[in-house]
Formats: structure tokens, sequence, C-alpha cells
């Protein structure tokens, strides 16, 4: 890469951006990573649970992208350990999913049921012995069913991780201004306008999350990702009550290694509207209290609100419509994080070798 032209540029510092600089590094190929923040992972990547879930029991394309990339994060986390020494805490803590009632009952244990004869696990559990092994829920619960595989990482971290291991082989940043502009040569683009200086590349990745679609739009190709809005609560307890990911009643509940817990998260469609409200902080809260009462005499520590990229069909990876050297790599909306291992890997793929691992026919953009 020479000083203003590079192999790729990954617009977009977010861990699905960093992920695919990283994994672009990694095959030799130079890319440079452009942001509108001075730092990496500033927006839905640093205000996510860190949840690596998926409970879906089909083997329908997007389950089986949920699945290989957490089956990814085991080496993944080792491998960056090494790197870079950043412990990014990932936990195979499983998932307890509670249930209050015999409708909740009948939807977890069908499901429970239908993992298991598909090959994959799950475990329904009394609620004697849901209670066995997280003795704060509460006494009302029915039963729970137990997904093991399941796991968690400390978000923040796996991005600084991703960045840090990208630029150790040779990935370069340009943080702190947007992309305002494109240049393009028919079907196309041959660079960027950043601060007014142009900076060229062989192609470009877009993996700039629910601002991705202001992005395409200059390029003339609408899609439609939209920011949906998520409160999360973090509290404190002493000693730390669960071991578990808990979730029920519409929330989760994520034990964090330092002895905080998470409560989240909020789905509201309310546009680039990131304001913690009191409203947002008392349903995470009441759900949380009723799930485990004793997290009522938990410290507060902090709220907070990301945007997720949603779209309808998402996520959305592949060649921009009408562009031969465009990708999009968006729309991932609550499973960014789980996703980003298998996303960097597949996009990579694309690029250097024009045979993704996984099929991305699935998820290839379209035209709104």
């Amino acid at each position: 890469m020479n000083r203003d032209h590079a192999d790729v540029i990954v617009i977009g510092g977010g861990i699905i951006g960093c992920a695919i600089a990283y994994n672009l590094a990694k095959r030799g190929v130079e890319p440079l990573l452009i942001d509108k923040a001075p730092t990496v992972g500033t927006e839905a990547s640093w205000a996510g649970a860190g949840i690596l879930t998926s409970h879906a029991s089909t083997h329908e394309p997007y389950p089986t992208l949920c699945r290989a990339s957490l089956a990814l994060y085991p080496a993944l986390a080792e491998e960056l350990r090494a790197e870079t020494q950043i412990d990014i805490e990932f936990i195979q803590s499983g998932t307890l999913s509670v249930f209050f009632n015999e409708t909740e009952a009948a939807g977890l244990i069908g499901l429970a049921d239908r993992r298991v004869k598909r090959g994959f696990s799950a475990e329904v559990l009394t609620a004697e012995q849901a209670l066995l092994l997280e003795p704060t829920l509460s006494k009302s619960i029915v039963g729970a069913v137990l997904f093991p595989e399941d796991a968690q990482v400390r978000n923040p971290k796996m991005v600084t991780a991703l960045a840090k291991g990208a630029a150790k082989l040779g990935a370069k940043f340009q943080l702190g201004n947007p992309v305002t502009n494109f240049i393009r040569e028919g079907t196309r683009v041959i660079g960027v306008v950043v601060n007014g200086e142009t900076l060229y590349a062989d192609t470009f990745v877009i993996a700039a999350g629910c601002w991705a679609g202001t992005l395409t739009a200059q390029l003339d190709v609408p899609i439609q990702i939209e920011p949906v809005k998520g409160q999360i609560v973090l509290v404190e307890a002493m000693p730390p009550p669960f071991q578990h990911i808990v979730d029920g009643l519409g929330i989760y509940i994520v034990p964090r290694a330092d002895g905080k817990i998470l409560l989240g998260a909020t789905v509201e469609y309310v546009g680039y509207d990131k304001t913690a409200t009191v409203d947002g902080a008392k349903q995470m809260i009441d759900a949380g209290i009723a799930i485990a009462p004793q997290l009522a005499h938990s410290t507060f520590v902090q709220t907070w609100a990301g945007l997720r990229p949603y779209a309808k069909k998402g996520p959305l990876l592949g060649y921009l419509p009408g562009y031969d050297n465009v990708v999009l790599a968006s729309g991932h909306f609550k499973n960014g994080i789980l996703l980003a291992p298998i996303t960097g890997q597949l996009i990579a793929e694309l690029l250097t070798t024009e045979q993704p691992s996984l099929s991305l026919e699935p998820f290839q953009p379209e035209v709104v």
C-alpha cells in the first residue's frame, strides 16, 4: 500500500469492519480502515452486551451462519490473546432461559425438543433443577431450558484486539473523519474523499452499521438499513449472583467477569436517538427483579444506549448491486458481536478467492 492507495478500503471501525480488516490482513491483503470516530468500536460494538447465542433449530442459512460464527470464537479468543495480549473474556457460560407460565414453557420446551432431535444442544430443567444452578432466581419460575454452548465476550476488548491484530499484520487506520464522497468510474469506485483528501483503493467494503445505508445512497443504491435503539442497564452485586446468562420476560441478564451485571435490551425504532431514558431503564430493572428478586439490592452503576443496524433481510453481505468492487457488510441487528468472526472470514474469502466457505447468496444486498 503506497501513501494514497490501498488494496482494500474498509469503511466502518466497529466490530464488523475490524473483523474484516483483521481477516484481510491475515491473508496478506493490506486494508485501510476509515471511521468517522477518533477510535474504533465506539457505537453499537461498544454498547452491546457481548452475548453469543444461537437457539434456532433449523438448518436455514441464517442459523447456520450464526452457529458457524459461534464455533470460531474459542480459537479466535486464543489467537487474539497470543497476538495482542488482550483477553477478550470469552466465557462459555451457557444460557438459562426461564419461563413463568405454561405458554412460555410450551414454546421453549418445543424449541429444546427440536434442537435435540436435530443434533443441537438443549436441556429442559424443572424449577428445582434451575434453582440448583442459579439459586437467586425467583421461586415463581415454572422451569427453564439450558443452552450450554452459549457464551459471552467483552465486546469493547474484542474490537480493540481485532484492530490491534490487524495493525500488527499491516492494516492502516484513518480515524476521526467521515467519508464524504465517492470517486467513481463507471461500475467501479476508485476512491473516497476523507477530510478533503482522496484515498484510492482497488476494492471497497462498507461496514458502517446503521449508517451504511447513507453511504450506499451516495452511490445511488438505496439499501434500507435503519437504526434500532437498545438500552442497557449496568448493576453490580457482590458476590456475583449468576454463573449463566439468564433470559426471560423479554430481557437478558449477563454476568460479567468483573462482577458487574448487564440487563438489556430494549428494541426501539426511534431513528438516530441514543438517549437513555428512565422508562427504558425501568423496563430492564423491573424484568430483572422479577427474574431474580435479589437484584433489587444490587448497586446501580449506569445505563446507556446503542444503535443496532436492522435490515429486513439482514445481514446484508456481498457485492453492492451495480458495482463490481464495492462490498456491503451490515444489517447484523442484534447479532453483530456473534457474527463478526464469520463475517470477517467470509468477506475476506470473497475478496481474495471469490469462493466464500459459506454461500453469501442468501444475504445478497438488494435495492429497496
